[in-house]
C-alpha cells in the first residue's frame, strides 16, 4: 500500500508504549535501506538481563549506536529491528511467563502499523534471557515466523518437534561458563543460566527429530561483544535472509502443552495446518536436560567437568504430528487426540479429490470441505473418533 507508512530517518527511533503496557518501551531500529513503499523483513529481538534489568535496556545494552552490542551487527542489516522491553517478573525468565505471547503479538501489531513489514519474513529470536524466551515462545509461535534465533539461551523441558517447518539457528559461545568470561558478574557464568550444554542438547534432539536447524558454536563467551559471537551473528543474518515463512511444510506438529517448562508450559492446540479439537486424559513425554558437574566453574578443570544428559518427563497433554507424503496422502501420529482438523490448500494437495489419511496406522479416505477466513488454507478434513490412539 504505497504511501501508507511515514518516511522514517534511519537509526533508532524514539520509543513508544503500547496501550495496556505503559511501563514497557518499544524500540525500533531503521536501516538505511528502508523505504516505506517497499515491504521489508523484520527482526523481533528479545533482550537479555535479569529481573532488575531496567526498561531502557533494549536501547542502552543493544541498540545504542556507540555502545550497544547489537548496534554494529544490524547497522547495515537488510531488516528493521524491533526490541521491546521484557515484561517484568520475579526472576530472569521474564520472556517465559504467561502473557508473553499476547505481549509479543501486541508489539508486532503496533510495529506493522508503523512499518511496511514483509509478513512472510519476520525473524524471531533473542539473546541470553531473550534466548530463554526464544526457546519458550518459539515452540508456541513457530508457524508465524520465517526463522528462529536461539542465542545463548536455556531450556528445561520441551519437545522441539514444535519447531517443525520453521528453520532454527542456534548460536552459543563454547566458553559461556568459563572463568575468564565473567563479564559483568563477579563470578563465572552459572552452568544452569546459559551453559553451552543447553545448545548442544537442543542440537542433539533436533538432529534426532529432523528439525531443520543450524548449530553455530562459536569460540567466544556469553556476550555479543566478543568477536567470535559477532562473526556468528553475521552468519545468522546471511542465513535468515534466505528464509521465508512456510505455511505448507512437509512435516508439522502440535504439542500441547508446549514451551520450555521454565517456569511454565502453555496449552497449545494449533499450528499451521493442524488443529487439535478434542483430547482424552493421558500423559505425553517431553525431553528434559539434566546438568552435571559444578554449577560455577572457578577453574578450567571445573569448567571441563560440566556436562549434560538427556531424559524424559511426563505431563498430561496431547501431540499431533503430520507428514505430507504427496499424492493426497498424509500420515498422522497422535497421542491422546480424539478429534483434529487438517487444513488444506492447492499447494498441499488436490482439494477436489479424496484425501487419504493414515492415522496411527489406520486408513481414512475423506473428501475436503471448503473453509473461509483461514489464512493460507481453503479446505479442511475433520476426524472425530474416540479410538485413534
Amino acid at each position: 500500500m504505497k504511501n501508507q507508512f511515514s518516511v522514517l530517518k534511519s537509526g533508532v527511533q524514539e520509543p513508544f508504549f503500547l496501550p495496556g503496557y505503559p511501563d514497557y518501551p518499544v524500540y525500533i531500529h531503521i536501516p538505511d535501506s528502508y523505504s516505506p513503499d517497499k515491504e521489508t523483513p523484520l527482526f523481533f529481538f528479545m533482550h537479555g538481563g535479569d529481573k532488575n534489568t531496567p526498561p531502557e535496556a533494549p536501547f542502552k545494552m543493544y541498540l545504542e549506536p556507540e555502545k550497544g552490542y547489537l548496534a554494529p551487527l544490524i547497522k547495515d542489516a537488510p531488516f528493521v529491528t524491533v526490541a521491546p522491553c521484557a515484561p517484568f517478573a520475579k526472576d530472569g525468565k521474564r520472556w517465559n511467563y504467561p502473557g508473553s505471547v499476547e505481549y509479543i503479538d501486541a508489539v508486532l501489531a503496533a510495529v506493522k502499523e508503523r512499518i511496511n513489514v514483509d509478513e512472510e519474513r519476520i525473524i524471531f529470536g533473542g539473546h541470553s534471557m531473550g534466548g530463554f524466551g526464544a526457546y519458550h515462545n518459539g515452540t508456541l509461535m513457530a508457524d508465524r515466523f520465517s526463522c528462529m534465533l536461539l542465542s545463548a539461551g536455556a531450556w528445561l523441558e520441551t519437545d522441539f518437534k514444535a519447531f517443525l517447518g520453521t528453520p532454527v539457528y542456534i548460536l552459543h559461545g563454547k566458553y559461556d561458563c568459563a572463568a575468564n568470561y565473567k563479564e559483568f558478574h563477579v563470578e563465572p557464568r552459572h552452568h544452569d543460566w546459559c551453559s553451552v550444554d543447553f545448545a548442544r542438547a537442543a542440537h542433539e534432539l533436533m538432529v534426532r527429530d529432523g528439525v531443520t536447524h543450524v548449530y553455530d558454536e562459536h569460540d567466544g563467551g556469553h556476550g555479543l561483544r566478543w568477536e567470535p559471537a559477532q562473526m556468528a551473528f553475521f552468519r545468522f543474518v546471511d542465513y535468515a535472509m534466505q528464509c521465508k515463512r512456510d505455511p505448507y511444510p512437509v512435516r508439522c506438529a502440535v504439542i500441547s502443552p508446549a514451551g520450555s517448562a521454565d517456569p511454565t508450559l502453555t496449552e497449545h492446540r494449533e499450528s499451521r495446518y493442524l488443529r487439535i479439537d478434542s483430547v482424552r486424559q493421558g500423559n505425553v513425554e517431553l525431553d528434559k536436560i539434566v546438568l552435571h558437574g559444578p554449577n560455577i566453574a572457578w577453574s578450567v578443570k571445573e569448567f571441563c567437568q560440566q556436562s549434560y544428559t538427556l531424559t524424559t518427563v511426563s505431563y498430561e497433554g496431547a501431540k499431533l504430528i503430520a507428514e505430507n507424503k504427496g499424492g493426497n496422502r498424509f500420515e498422522i501420529r497422535s497421542e491422546n487426540v480424539t478429534g483434529f482438523t487438517l487444513f488444506l490448500s492447492s499447494a498441499m494437495a488436490d482439494v477436489n479429490s479424496e484425501i487419504k489419511l493414515l492415522v496411527n496406522d489406520r486408513e481414512f479416505n475423506l473428501l475436503p470441505t471448503a473453509v473461509s477466513g483461514k489464512k493460507d488454507y481453503t479446505h479442511q478434513v475433520n476426524i472425530v473418533l474416540d479410538d485413534l490412539n
